[in-house]
């Protein structure tokens, strides 16, 4: 076991579950899982406006 968790590492779990196939099976996660991996990576990257702020992600319908 490691002593030390980098960031990377957390980065790259959040990948596993942000990007897993639902239909696949090889990980148990849950859409809710997968849309609050991505929120995560998402202020990570301080990505879209509002960067930095403690908003969540709001996923808006097209229709």
């Amino acid at each position: 076991m490691q002593d030390e968790i980098t960031p990377e590492q957390v980065l790259g779990e959040l990948a596993l579950i942000a990007f897993a196939d639902l239909r696949s099976g090889d990980l148990p996660v849950k859409a809710a899982d997968k849309l609050r991996a991505l929120e995560m990576i998402y202020r990570y990257l301080g990505m879209g406006e509002g960067a930095g702020s403690d908003e969540g992600v709001v996923i808006l319908d097209g229709d």
